[in-house]
């Protein structure tokens, strides 16, 4: 993993040292800085040396015949046995490091006149990376098609570009400036989708995408998605093939010459991995990995407990490191996690996660994850929701069904409140309630896109999460915070043979009996007795505590408060009184999280007119 930079804009030497220093916490073990002999590109890399730790893997990487030069960021499963075939295949290697193979790969597929996305589709893995052609002046810029790592573009004045893996690093070169224009889909998803960013000039990557430059021209090509070529009609995948594939990837992601660890929880994802990482790891003969989880003072939220039985079982060493809890300590999380972002970002979970990777970087570099597991094997209650929707809720008359929702209390279950809300109408009414996160009507909050709903809603859904929702939110977050701390995550259920598996599996199949019926008949032998049943706590941190003591904090009393976070929200004062009030009572989590979210508006628009340009603080 690392952090890239680069500059169309003729001898922009100094402007790509710039953005390396800020993206130095992503790259600590080294940087280099190519420059075209005519001036036409700058190209650096900060490096976290995790794959052949030589010097000869450093970054830039120039191809042999010196037309093609890459700066890489990311890892590629099984480039190993990659770079062992194309060697077979007469191609020569400096080096074991899977930044080579793209090297290869690409330069072999321009220079024979074919498409390069083909052959990036054949890659497993996460990555985003720069490619310059010096014969043809020409320079690709690619994101990984499920969106693990970032890439963004800044417009500059003559067609030129420049790109680099943070906002932080293209505002050391430009001014940038902000655009505001995204608080309504900000707010309806906690987070900016891509490709919009906050910033007016500079475009987050789409996952999938592969972009071209030329003299000031920009052309776009797709990387096809592995569960848009999933083959359906083949038979029903069964719980072996899954758990076959997984294995690999488990194993794929394990190849790394530094120590690594595992996240663990009560979940069913992480656990899996762990538990695949430790059977693989006793295969090799080598020492489980490490494992870490993060505690807490309330047990409604503390997994600890599961986690030690889990490790115990598994054999791990288990490190617990616990949540914040005093309001200043969350703040400055969170604006280090902002920084980090470059934009405004609503899931306080993110907070979480910056101070869990602080800590598992100081005895690990490489960590795996389970994220991916809710996405592809239907674990969410909403994907349940839309199920029982679709089944009977909708042949209800609509008037019966309006009725019982506005009858049915806000302050009681949650999850009932939410799902009669959505399903008092039509399909795309509950596909728009279901999937936006802000319940203050008056922010006219919205969803960036609406799928084709021909189809089921369940797996419109699932589509939904895994291509929007989990890129621009839990992928964000694994990243930005990880990398922070030069921490390099990976994140094995998301390999190409497991997600086509798990995309070739209708929705009712894998609720059939329960959330993630498949997996977890598949991974179930690895784990301890009652594991499976245990119901998942989340990685979530109270909410309502933490909007009312870092309110407090930034503001003092209940007025200036409330005036602070409603600034902008046309709304009466006792409409705002009685917002925040739910907010905080603890028995509202979708008015918290609104809440939550208009307070980090605020932050990020102080921020952004001081020093949100600055890299990210890691201390």
């Amino acid at each position: 993993m690392c952090g890239i930079a680069g500059s169309t804009q003729p001898n922009d030497h100094r402007a790509v040292d710039a953005m390396l220093q800020r993206l130095a916490h992503r790259g600590p073990d080294g940087s280099g800085v190519w420059f075209d002999p005519n001036g036409k590109i700058a190209l650096g890399c900060a490096r976290l040396a995790t794959t052949d730790l030589t010097g000869q893997a450093n970054q830039p990487l120039i191809s042999a015949d010196g037309r093609f030069v890459l700066v890489f960021n990311g890892y590629i499963a099984g480039h190993r046995p990659r770079i062992q075939a194309a060697t077979r295949d007469g191609l020569t290697f400096q080096t074991w490091n899977d930044a080579e193979l793209v090297l290869q790969l690409m330069s072999g597929a321009i220079g024979q006149g074919s498409d390069p996305a083909q052959v990036l589709q054949t890659l497993s893995g996460q990555y985003a990376f720069a490619l310059w052609d010096v014969a043809q002046s020409c320079l690709w810029l690619a994101r990984d098609p499920l969106g693990i790592k970032p890439l963004y573009v800044l417009s500059r004045p003559g067609g030129h570009i420049a790109f680099a893996s943070e906002i932080s690093a293209l505002s050391a070169i430009a001014p940038l400036v902000r655009d505001e224009g995204i608080k309504s889909t900000y707010l309806a998803h906690l987070f900016v989708p891509a490709p919009k960013t906050g910033k007016e000039a500079v475009k987050l990557l789409s996952p999938g995408t592969l972009m071209r430059w030329q003299a000031g021209e920009v052309s776009t090509g797709h990387i096809a998605h592995p569960a848009y070529r999933a083959d359906k009609a083949l038979q029903m995948p069964k719980a072996g093939g899954l758990l076959s594939a997984v294995r690999q990837s488990v194993a794929d992601a394990m190849d790394a010459d530094c120590e690594l660890g595992c996240l663990v929880s009560g979940g069913l994802d992480s656990a899996g991995v762990a538990a695949l990482a430790c059977d693989i790891a006793r295969e090799r003969g080598q020492v489980a990995p490490k494992a870490f989880v993060m505690g807490f003072d309330d047990p409604a939220l503390d997994e600890t407990a599961v986690a030690q039985k889990l490790c115990r079982y598994l054999g791990q060493e288990l490190h617990v490191f616990a949540a914040p809890t005093q309001p200043e300590d969350i703040y400055q999380e969170l604006v280090a996690a902002l920084r980090s972002v470059g934009g405004p970002f609503a899931n306080p979970s993110i907070v979480l996660m910056q101070c869990l990777a602080k800590a598992v970087s100081r005895d690990v570099k490489v960590c795996l994850s389970g994220d991916g597991g809710d996405e592809l094997f239907g674990g969410y209650p909403r994907y349940r929701a839309a199920q029982l929707y679709e089944t009977y809720w909708r042949h209800v008359p609509r008037p019966v069904r309006r009725l019982t929702a506005k009858l049915y209390d806000a302050g009681n279950r949650r999850e009932i409140h939410r799902f009669l809300a959505g399903g008092s109408g039509a399909r795309n009414n509950a596909f728009a309630v279901w999937n936006n996160r802000c319940v203050i009507p008056e922010c006219d909050a919205r969803i960036a896109q609406h799928p084709d709903l021909g189809g089921s809603l369940t797996d419109a859904m699932i589509h939904f999460d895994r291509d929007v929702t989990l890129p621009g939110n839990q992928l964000l977050m694994s990243d930005r915070c990880g990398m922070a701390h030069g921490l390099e995550y990976r994140l094995p259920l998301l390999g190409h043979n497991v997600v086509r598996i798990a995309a070739s599996v209708p929705a009712k199949q894998h609720l059939k009996h329960g959330p993630k019926s498949l997996w977890r008949r598949a991974v179930t032998p690895y784990l301890p007795a009652g594991h499976v049943q245990h119901h998942k706590i989340g990685f979530n941190p109270p909410v309502a505590r933490w909007l009312l003591g870092v309110a407090r904090y930034l503001w003092g009393d209940e007025n200036r408060i409330i005036e602070a976070i409603f600034a902008d929200v046309t709304i009466t004062q006792g409409y705002k009184t009685a917002y925040w009030k739910r907010a905080v009572s603890g028995k509202d989590l979708d008015m918290a999280l609104s809440v939550w979210a208009l307070m980090v508006w605020q932050v990020w628009l102080e921020l952004d007119g001081s020093d949100m340009g600055c890299a990210a603080d890691t201390a």
